[in-house]
């Protein structure tokens, strides 16, 4: 089961004063050790998880953040309708400093 914060769609997320939307992919090792880590941990903001393969929406309407996409799980930290910022091969510490 993934995390959903608050049930919220992306675009919510995206327009919160602070969400993360994380980048996963079905077949990395990384992402199912976060996403399990995450089901017991509390960031504190809305979190979402989208696989690489259907985030060509929220890429389209923020190409920073679609180029940035490279170490996987990627996350972007979003606020009013901004990316913030970026972390490259997510981790819980990494998210709460990004925060």
């Amino acid at each position: 089961m993934r995390p959903v914060a608050f049930d919220m769609p992306w675009s919510k997320i995206v327009q919160s004063s602070h969400g993360i939307i994380i980048i996963r992919t079905d077949d990395c090792l990384n992402c199912i050790e976060l996403e399990a880590q995450l089901e017991n941990h509390d960031m504190g903001v809305p979190l979402l998880w989208i696989n690489r393969k259907d985030a060509k929406e929220i890429f389209q309407q923020f190409p920073i953040f679609s180029a940035a996409v490279d170490v996987l799980p990627f996350a972007g930290i979003f606020s009013h309708g901004e990316c913030i910022k970026t972390v490259r091969a997510a981790t819980i510490k990494r998210l709460e400093d990004a925060l």
